[in-house]
């Protein structure tokens, strides 16, 4: 009995060295199912705005994630930032260090500058907002610690001096992976914690698109 109890014990401990070295996918969208609707829109913009997975370019075969704003008419008042914000929550299975990866570009602007905003908890983690028009650009963001249960991923676009126009921004292969589990107290009492990590990560592993 002592020699299995061991045994299990060690086993799970490789398979978390394993995890430790092997990032574990735990959140993915490519959008080539075509449906944002699982994509929370918000808006500090009360002309037309739109969010859809679009088949123009994409970094993956068929589609990404376009997040756009629809300006006409002077129904946008220049000089005031403008966005149009896209989330959707992923559950982290264990406390760790994860790392959020998306393909993302923003659309050419004249006279007003358009950016990509990419956040994990915004207000409550550091985020990035890019201005890039040359293509798809890989970003990556380390979320280290981060907690288990529930965060939610916020992609869109930010404009500023915008009048009228068509402004947005495309995502493509987001991204989510466990990088390293954080031990917690008691971790070391073995095999069966080890067990619930990997059980946990796998209940919890989600593949949309």
């Amino acid at each position: 009995m002592i020699a299995k109890v061991l045994g299990t014990a060690l086993g799970c401990c490789i398979a978390l060295s394993a995890m430790s070295a092997n990032a574990f996918v735990v959140f993915s969208d490519n959008f080539d199912d075509g449906d944002a609707s699982d994509w929370i829109k918000t808006t500090n913009y009360v002309g037309t705005t739109t969010s859809v997975a679009d088949n123009g370019a994409s970094v993956s075969p068929q589609h990404s994630l376009y997040v756009h704003l629809q300006a006409s008419g002077g129904h946008g008042p220049g000089g005031v930032d403008l966005v149009v914000w896209t989330s959707k929550d992923f559950n982290a299975p264990v406390t760790g260090d994860y790392t959020l990866s998306v393909q993302a570009l923003s659309t050419v602007c004249s006279g007003c500058t358009v950016s990509y905003d990419i956040y994990v908890d915004y207000g409550a983690t550091a985020g990035t907002r890019v201005h890039h028009t040359a293509g798809f650009q890989l970003e990556t963001m380390a979320l280290p610690g981060l907690s288990a249960g529930s965060h939610a991923i916020t992609l869109g676009m930010h404009t500023t001096n915008a009048s009228s126009g068509l402004f947005g921004a495309r995502f493509d292969d987001v991204t989510v992976t466990l990088d390293r589990v954080v031990p917690l107290p008691g971790a070391a009492v073995g095999g069966v914690t080890a067990m619930g990590v990997l059980a946990a990560a796998a209940t919890w592993r989600r593949r949309a698109g």
